[in-house]
Order: C-alpha cells, then structure tokens, then sequence
C-alpha cells in the first residue's frame, strides 16, 4: 500500500512539470477567415506535446505522449510515445502528414505509409493548443 501512495506521488509530481493545464481556459477560436493562412494559422507552427499518466490498480504505472510539429511549410509530423514504467518499456511512431488551417479546423492528411484526411477543431490560448478540445502544451517554436 504505501508503495502504492509513492508512485501516485511520483506520477503526480511528473504531471506537473509537465506543465500541463487541467480543464479548458476560456480562449479566443483559432482559424482563418477565407481561405489560406492567417497569422492565426501561423500560431500553430511549432512543437506542442501532450503526456497522459496512468496508473492501473495492480500497481503499474504507464503514460502516452504525442508530440506535433506543425511547420510553415505545411508539413507536419506526430510523434506518439508508450512508455510502461513498471516494465521498463517503451515504444514509439513517427507519422508525417500535411496542414492547412480552414475556418474553425486544422485538415491534417497523413502521408504514406499512413492515410487519410482528418478535420480537428482548434483554438489556441497562450501556450495551449486545444485539437479536438484535447490540450497539448507548446514545447517550442
């Protein structure tokens, strides 16, 4: 049991150098108006990550980060990482893809050997992405 309260600890403590946010802050709707890029669609170039910790009831401690990189060019590529601390496991993918913001959603194509389309709404408030109401925190420029 008490091992048990030191990773819920440790989990925590790790959560929150991650700087994460809680909840959705109130914001302003990212977009374009018309067609093309706006400096609205420019605030999106850049590093933004995302990390969930879990903790299972046998006692395993776990998380799952994916990491964007929204270029200017309108290249893209997602980087999601499974990591199985009580293992010590860990495993990763890389998918590039193409963006362009429209009027309330980033259309994202995944290039080959991945496919398909896929529209998210978006809003950015700060140094927070909101894709798909999902929070991901910028990690650089």
């Amino acid at each position: 049991m008490m091992r048990r309260c030191w990773t819920v600890v440790v989990l925590v403590a790790l959560a929150a150098c991650d700087s994460g946010r809680l909840g959705a802050p109130l914001g302003t709707m990212g977009g374009t108006t018309g067609t093309g890029g706006t400096s609205i669609a420019a605030g999106v170039v850049g590093t933004w990550r995302r990390i969930l910790y879990f903790l299972a009831e046998d006692g395993s401690a776990s998380s799952s980060e994916t990491t964007w990189r929204f270029n200017a060019n309108g290249t893209a590529s997602r980087l999601s990482v499974t990591r199985n601390y009580t293992a010590g496991l860990a495993d990763a993918q890389t998918v590039d893809a193409r963006w362009e913001a429209l009027t309330q959603s980033l259309r994202i194509t995944y290039l080959p050997p991945s496919s398909g389309t896929f529209e998210f709404s978006y809003r950015i408030n700060q140094d927070t992405l909101y894709l798909a109401s999902q929070a991901y925190v910028r990690v650089a420029p």
